[in-house]
């Protein structure tokens, strides 16, 4: 039988990922750590894929629900960097 979870992907919410922030942190919280992690990397942004580890995870499953919602836009979004000798802030 097809996960619930996944029957509420691509379909339903039509985002550039193919799946809702809020579907991303259900599957992350019921799926095992190594699954999870997986999960997390392919909704960060390339730049941030270093930064799903299981210390990361921890700290989601131990958030309240608004805060984890927050926590993963912030992960989708690229870094702010600034090149070294640029003047200019990149973001």
């Amino acid at each position: 039988m097809k996960d619930f979870l996944d029957y509420f992907g691509a379909r339903k919410y039509k985002t550039n990922k193919g799946y809702s922030t809020e579907w991303v942190a259900k599957k992350i919280q019921w799926s095992d750590k190594e699954k999870a992690i997986g999960i997390l990397k392919m909704w960060a942004h390339s730049l941030r894929a270093e930064e799903c580890t299981k210390e990361k995870l921890n700290k989601l499953n131990r958030m309240t629900n608004n805060k984890v919602l927050m926590a993963l836009k912030v992960l989708e979004e690229p870094p702010i960097l600034r090149k070294i000798g640029d003047k200019q802030l990149n973001i």
